[in-house]
């Protein structure tokens, strides 16, 4: 699978686009340099010692640079220090899969037109994603028709799927980001190998089954427990507002030692085991076409081979499926925020009003600039937070980089969750009365994109996990 193209070295960087041959060029190159001819001929130096007489360096280049194109760019890798300045250039191999996420998403989106205003789940997102290989994207090809996207790859993806709406974009975390990629980090090779196949093949749903009727913001109050009976464990409880619940064959579902409130363990739980129900949430604000179940576990018995991770590591388990839940929701509103500035730029170009178009008076630019400022943001901060998390990723035992991605991850999807339900109301302003009605997409996206700022994470949360790094952890609020 495609990679981000990114360098390693802090120092500013000269990169020539020349068409064939570099000549003259008064510099020293200590590091070898590379030719990518997937973009034409570029030579790029890792490093440049360049020399002077005086305080300031100066670079001579004996070439003829006046007929061709030079820039200088600082480039540093993901797992650096500063993230401050990156790299995002996409390779052909990505703007492939990219193509492809493009082309299914054109096919869905009349399909989900239809099933939201009849207020019900698409019965046609699994089988269009599925033809597009898109259910199992970030996991590995050894697992059925997983796709081994890299993070970064796997974000761009959710991001224009996250224009056909928040509904669309929920089903993908719920099944791939919460379900498929916890299973893949935590589970072992026979759990991997029964499970991960079916899923991304589409023939079942995961869900990630934390939340409970008494405990949102506050995992280490769940109620649901487990006993161990020799052969098998037998769990008791409920949980609610969980993406997929009431379509789910596999979730994974969390749960603490009967009468203990510590050592929390994670259970992968198929919908057929004894003891296993569930029912679908209705009368929503949003999401008519995302299905949200309530899950209950009435001595639901569950094979020991079953548990997911160590025994009394759950709460582990649970904060890294999160990490990855949130990331997918930062790279959804990406996706909403787009959709709504196209949505306003159209119509601004065509409704007419005081004898000229809409897009004219200053006050609706403002909405528009506002929207393209928050949106370029936005992605700064979802393309460096991919970018650290799958730094992450491949050195688990790195507490440091591990600690940074949570943070950067907290306030990717507090500041998108924000931009794209500030981008869905200043559309809805913009459209005026039409903007009042389901049949224009922008009102679809300002109740549906409301959940962004709750679910994986409500707003004070990642506000206050933002501001605990910076204030120390003496300062959490519920210490």
């Amino acid at each position: 699978m495609p990679k981000i193209r990114q360098r390693t070295d802090q120092r500013i960087i000269l990169e020539l686009c020349l068409p064939h041959v570099v000549n003259g060029l008064d510099i020293f190159c200590p590091a070898p340099c590379f030719l990518d001819k997937t973009r034409g001929w570029k030579v790029v130096w890792k490093m440049l010692m360049l020399t002077s007489l005086q305080t300031t360096a100066k670079l001579t280049l004996r070439t003829r640079v006046n007929e061709r194109s030079f820039r200088l760019k600082t480039i540093v890798n993901s797992g650096s220090e500063d993230l401050s300045k990156m790299n995002f250039d996409i390779s052909d191999e990505q703007k492939l899969v990219l193509d492809e996420v493009d082309r299914a998403c054109r096919e869905l989106r009349p399909l989900e037109d239809q099933a939201y205003l009849a207020g019900k789940f698409n019965d046609h997102l699994i089988p269009i994603f599925k033809k597009a290989q898109l259910l199992g994207l970030p996991i590995s090809r050894r697992y059925g028709e997983g796709q081994g996207a890299d993070i970064l790859t796997y974000a761009l993806a959710l991001e224009r799927i996250g224009r056909e709406g928040t509904g669309v974009r929920t089903f993908l975390s719920g099944h791939v980001s919460l379900g498929q990629l916890t299973v893949q980090k935590w589970g072992n090779e026979d759990q991997k190998q029964r499970y991960l196949p079916q899923a991304t093949r589409g023939e079942k749903v995961m869900c990630f089954g934390l939340t409970e009727p008494t405990a949102g913001s506050d995992p280490t109050s769940l109620r649901t427990s487990f006993e161990d009976k020799g052969t098998h464990y037998l769990l008791n409880g409920s949980k609610a507002w969980i993406s997929n619940g009431s379509i789910s064959d596999i979730s994974v579902i969390f749960a603490y030692p009967k009468g203990k409130h510590d050592a929390m363990c994670a259970f992968i739980v198929e919908k057929g085991f004894e003891g296993y129900s569930a029912q679908q949430q209705k009368h929503k604000l949003g999401m008519p076409t995302s299905d949200t179940g309530s899950i209950f576990l009435d001595n639901c018995r569950v094979p020991k081979e079953n548990l997911l991770g160590s025994l009394g590591k759950g709460l582990g388990v649970a904060y890294s499926g999160l990490m990855s839940g949130r990331l997918s929701v930062a790279a959804g509103c990406l996706g909403v925020i787009e959709d709504c500035i196209t949505e306003a730029v159209n119509y601004s170009k065509q409704r007419i009003q005081h004898g000229k178009p809409i897009g004219k008076h200053q006050l609706v630019q403002r909405h528009l600039g506002i929207m393209s400022t928050n949106l370029e943001a936005a992605k700064n901060l979802v393309y460096k937070a991919a970018l650290l998390k799958q730094r992450s990723d491949e050195q688990p035992e790195d507490k440091e980089i591990r600690e940074r991605a949570d943070i950067l991850i907290a306030q990717a999807k507090y500041f998108a969750s924000n931009a794209s339900f500030d981008a869905a109301d200043r559309t809805v302003q913009i459209f005026g009365s039409s903007g009042y009605s389901f049949e224009t997409r922008a009102p679809r996206h300002l109740v549906d994109t409301r959940v962004c700022r709750i679910y994986e994470g409500t707003d004070e949360i990642m506000v206050q996990k933002i501001a605990v790094n910076l204030l120390g952890q003496d300062f959490e609020a519920y210490r």
